[in-house]
């Protein structure tokens, strides 16, 4: 599990043939949790996103939370596959992300205050 604080973040698909990273990631606020470009070992990138990211079970997605422009979150979702990327449209307070298994992410909507459990499925 990756922290939404982490300044950075490497993360291999289960296969080993596709690396997520996100590099110098910065706050988003003074004390705030981080955010960065993710860039996958393929050439996609995508700004300002969490370094808390997960690959499905099947190494053909990853999840990622993206930063919006008023510091709320939403679940993006990779094809790596097809290089397809794809915003759900729920808003979230600071996702931390646990497990991507069987079409359904995990993890937990605002991990230090008011912490709810999250289970997303992205069909």
């Amino acid at each position: 599990m990756i922290s939404p604080w982490s300044d950075t973040a490497s993360l291999i698909s289960p296969d080993g043939r596709t690396t997520a990273s996100i590099e110098d990631a910065g706050e988003i606020a003074m004390g705030a949790p981080t955010s960065g470009t993710l860039i996958l070992s393929t050439g996609l990138t995508v700004e300002r996103c969490s370094p808390s990211m997960v690959w499905s079970d099947d190494s053909r997605y990853l999840a990622v939370p993206r930063w919006n422009l008023d510091r709320r979150q939403q679940l993006v979702i990779i094809d790596a596959r097809e290089g397809a990327v794809r915003a759900l449209p729920e808003i979230y307070r600071v996702l931390q992300l646990e497990s991507f298994d069987g079409g359904i992410v995990r993890g937990v909507d605002s991990p230090i205050h008011r912490t709810q459990p999250v289970a997303i499925a992205i069909n």
